[in-house]
């Protein structure tokens, strides 16, 4: 099964050790729990800073498959890394990572302090209290900052706009 072999490569690369066999598989380590089911190739791995949901494709080559043609996002206690993703999301009050190219993301709720990392993102915040920026031409807009105050900025790069909506 194709993702019994992701879900391998996902465990050597974290530096673990696990043989994977046929139909619905269970593994747990010590900060690691991974769980396969032979029911239409969906995997689910969980690692402390990595998680992995995984969809086989139908394999017909033309990227209409479940999960084939499109790139993955993760998102993992706040964390969302990808490319090209359109996603909302809450920050229920914790720090949130966000990391790619052309994403377009909207979060609500307080988000106390937001990290952005890439090119090209669009992020709208609810209510922001500091935002870090990092990449070039991302463009950063927030309704409130947190306790009524205007949220601290940091920004390297080119062309990054950071203002309130």
């Amino acid at each position: 099964m194709t993702i019994q072999k992701h879900i391998l490569a996902v465990l050597l690369l974290a530096g673990s050790t696990c043989v994977v066999h046929a139909g619905d598989v269970s593994v747990n380590m010590p900060g690691i729990s991974v769980k396969a089911q032979d029911n239409g190739g969906k995997a689910n791995v969980q690692m402390p800073g990595v998680s992995v949901n995984a969809v086989q494709g139908n394999g017909n080559g033309n990227g209409n498959g479940n999960g084939a043609g499109k790139q993955a996002g993760r998102a993992d206690g706040g964390r969302i890394m990808g490319n090209d993703m359109s996603k909302s999301t809450q920050c229920n009050g914790q720090p949130v990572s966000i990391q790619g190219n052309g994403n377009q993301i909207s979060l609500s709720g307080v988000c106390p302090q937001v990290s952005v990392k890439g090119n090209e993102n669009q992020i709208t915040i609810e209510q922001l209290g500091k935002v870090q920026v990092v990449g070039n031409d991302n463009q950063v807009k927030w309704a409130q900052g947190l306790n009524g105050a205007k949220p601290q900025v940091q920004s390297s790069g080119n062309d990054n706009q950071i203002s309130r909506q």
